[in-house]
């Protein structure tokens, strides 16, 4: 025990003066956060709102195309779980549900009236308010040129309690997966290269220390490394940039360690595929540069394309940051992220096992 802590101990001393290294690893998400934050809360955006057709005739979908064709609303179509699960955590001001028989109730004169019943997001009531006049004024003014009376429709709101995330409250959990991938993979292929180039694990083994207390202190002392600067970015973004939670920080912390554990366990994989610093480098950055763009890090993965929404879902770092958004943002418990969780660790067994066969001291 004395000599993994030993190794440990080296590694976090190594680590810190690598100032270069920390101060780009630390401040790049930070810029990001704020620039982030700064640009996509500022100026006039489309109201997002979401409809849930229950419907689903001729007359109903056009009535979803009309909604879609009005600027200044940006519409989306779902089931009435996945819309309020948007609404709840902030995706839209307002979910709209268009109930079966609306055809026949526009048709009909005097008939008991169809009811569009909306949600609205109570934390943000003057925009969803707005959106409510907008669908209201849309829904009748269709009614009426479908039907040639006036409209036989009501649209009737409900205000509903959400987390009110802001963009920087989105960015926070981004960040901290950001750093976590970045940290994880690059700091220990680039360390565990360097060190088998210059022959310095060769040398390990002469001494008393076993493989495992070599190997082990060299990994942990990495993952610790990347703790620490998590730690540093949540105190960033909770004192610095005011962002919100929601959720148990406990669970959150959970999350971030078996992340650590996972990309820690790439990086080590990546060490043995690999036999130059050079070529540690360039199969690091084929890792994170594709995960970071691709898994709701810096997009939510409903803003991406169709046919990569589903690809996606392949990659460790989506399930991360699923998971802390699901727990910083949304407030949700165990429950919620249990998947997430589950697929980082097969992904951090997996990793570990198949590091362990290719890893070479020399």
């Amino acid at each position: 025990m004395r000599g993994l802590l030993a190794i440990i101990g080296n590694v976090l001393r190594t680590s810190l003066r690598e100032r270069t290294a920390l101060v780009f690893t630390l401040l790049l998400p930070v810029f990001i956060m704020g620039l982030f934050g700064t640009i996509f809360s500022a100026g006039n955006r489309s109201l997002a709102i979401g409809i849930v057709n229950q419907d689903g005739g001729a007359v109903s979908k056009s009535l979803v195309r009309a909604l879609k064709s009005q600027k200044g609303l940006s519409v989306e179509t779902g089931s009435l779980r996945h819309e309020q699960q948007r609404l709840k955590s902030d995706s839209v001001v307002l979910v709209a549900v268009i109930p079966r028989g609306v055809e026949t109730a526009i048709a009909s004169r005097g008939g008991s009236p169809a009811r569009i019943l909306t949600y609205l997001d109570r934390n943000q009531l003057q925009l969803a308010s707005l959106a409510e006049s907008a669908v209201a004024l849309i829904v009748n003014d269709f009614a009426q040129s479908v039907s040639g009376h006036p409209p036989s429709m009501v649209v009737q709101p409900s205000k509903v309690n959400t987390t009110n995330v802001t963009t920087l409250d989105f960015y926070l959990p981004s960040m901290l997966a950001y750093t976590v991938l970045v940290a994880g993979i690059q700091s220990v292929a680039m360390a565990l290269v360097d060190l088998r180039e210059r022959r310095v694990l060769r040398r390990f083994l002469v001494t008393p220390l076993t493989p495992l207390q070599i190997l082990g202190g060299q990994i942990i002392g990495r993952a610790v490394m990347v703790v620490l600067q998590v730690a540093v970015l949540i105190l960033v973004g909770l004192f610095v940039f005011h962002a919100h939670t929601h959720g148990s920080w406990a669970l959150a912390w959970l999350c971030i360690l078996l992340g650590t554990a996972c990309f820690v366990a790439l990086g080590f994989l990546v060490t043995g595929l690999t036999r130059t610093s050079e070529a540690a480098r360039g199969v690091a950055s084929a890792l994170t540069f594709p995960m970071m763009f691709l898994s709701g890090v810096f997009l939510p993965l409903s803003e991406l394309p169709t046919g990569l929404q589903g690809a996606v879902h392949v990659l460790p770092l989506t399930y991360l940051s699923d998971a802390l958004h699901r727990v910083l943002n949304d407030g949700n418990g165990l429950s919620a992220i249990w998947v997430d969780l589950s697929v980082l660790s097969g992904w951090t067994a997996a990793a570990f096992a198949l590091a362990v066969l290719r890893f070479r001291w020399e």
